[in-house]
């Protein structure tokens, strides 16, 4: 079951407890970097009662992540969703994520 950011750990102390519980899951370093990322920014996103704020806050999270396959898989070959594939890494705060593109560009 993916880890949540506890009540008082800032975005650092999670994502770096992050990255180190889900080694197993996602051995692919910028692949679990973009889950743990993922699983912060959600949280972060369930705290906002404001309806255009929480509007404008999802879809910054569906363009960050968009292509990113966020669950379990065999690297970064499997870091895609269905339909998209891996070219190289993209940047995602300080961080590099794969950049999952529509197989068709």
């Amino acid at each position: 079951m993916p880890i949540r950011p506890g009540k008082n750990e800032t975005e650092e102390q999670f994502i770096s407890r992050c990255m180190s519980e889900e080694s197993e899951s996602f051995p692919d370093e910028p692949q679990r970097y973009a889950v743990c990322q993922s699983m912060y920014d959600r949280e972060k996103m369930s705290k906002i009662t404001d309806t255009k704020q929480k509007v404008m806050a999802r879809v910054a999270y569906d363009t960050n992540y968009m292509g990113i396959r966020l669950a379990e898989d065999d690297g970064l070959e499997g870091a895609c969703w269905d339909g998209y594939i891996a070219v190289g890494l993209k940047p995602l705060g300080d961080r590099m994520v794969p950049n999952c593109v529509p197989e068709k560009e």
